[in-house]
């Protein structure tokens, strides 16, 4: 069930589910069409740079997916051929959605663009980064809380947009419970009213656990300085057979190493490298 309904009791759950399709309606909405990798790793404003990551990793291999303005809610469509060549742009989707498990049967699909939506509206959020307001001591509260929930691995990537008292959590993460415990965490946190939860539960099947062990051995072996402890600043999220490969290295170089590395694991199918290469500063001289 959504994370709408988190609170009420199982019994009543099954109730309405059963008697009601709580979670299913037939609904027309704008959207952003997305890859299903970007969806997890953007929200908010529609930047140049999310736009170019939608249209990249889709062409290799990404699957297309639809992302609701109004709320950054991100749906898995039935017919995946109806929107792959709208990727990048947006779109007016009607179908069924189902909260629940995130999905949607598409029924219609038409291009749009910006100016066919009415100035003022509340999906102008997502067109403008400029829309977005964020309190600094609610963003670091956030940030905190989410930093400290304890069973985050190598394999988990968390992150979260605040927009006034609407947040959207975003990333990967290998624990169903890591999903619930993020979203009750955040939602307790005063000046927070709305939790959008796109946290994606990836699968922990044989294969995917494999490749799992395998990238984070040969990272470790050969980028060691990246990892301690119980944690790392290269995240290894593996998806149906592709490692996503996230954080920051200090150099081209290690960024790299890493991609020829795991692309050398026979199991995984692709390797999306979006490590973020980022300078360590130069140390002062000591005078004399």
């Amino acid at each position: 069930m959504s994370d709408r309904y988190s609170s009420i009791p199982a019994l009543v759950l099954l109730s309405l589910g059963t008697l009601l399709g709580a979670d299913k309606e037939t609904t027309t909405f704008q959207s952003y069409v997305d890859s299903d990798l970007c969806s997890h790793l953007y929200a908010g404003g529609l930047t140049q740079t999310r736009i170019s990551c939608s249209k990249e990793t889709y062409k290799q291999g990404s699957n297309p997916v639809l992302v609701r303005l109004k709320d950054n809610w991100v749906f898995d469509v039935n017919k995946e051929k109806m929107i792959k060549h709208l990727v990048g742009g947006l779109a007016t989707a009607s179908g069924q959605v189902n909260y629940g498990d995130s999905t949607m049967k598409l029924k219609t699909i038409e291009p749009t663009t910006e100016g066919a939506i009415p100035a003022g509206e509340k999906l102008h959020t997502m067109l403008d980064v400029r829309h977005t307001k964020a309190n600094p001591g609610t963003y670091e509260k956030i940030r905190h809380t989410l930093a400290m929930m304890p069973y985050v691995s190598y394999f988990d990537f968390i992150s979260f947009t605040l927009n006034g008292s609407e947040v959207i959590l975003t990333g990967w993460t290998t624990r169903q419970t890591n999903r619930y415990e993020a979203y009750n965490r955040v939602k307790q946190i005063e000046g927070v009213e709305t939790v959008i939860n796109n946290l994606s539960v990836t699968p922990l099947g044989t294969m995917d656990n494999q490749i799992r062990a395998a990238a984070l051995a040969v990272l470790q072996r050969n980028l060691s300085r990246y990892f301690w402890g119980g944690g790392s600043a290269i995240k290894i999220v593996v998806k149906n057979g592709d490692i996503i490969l996230l954080g920051m290295v200090s150099s081209k170089a290690d960024s790299d190493i890493a991609n020829i590395r795991c692309n050398g694991i026979a199991s995984a199918f692709h390797v999306f490298n979006l490590l973020q290469v980022t300078p360590e500063p130069a140390k002062k001289e000591k005078s004399k």
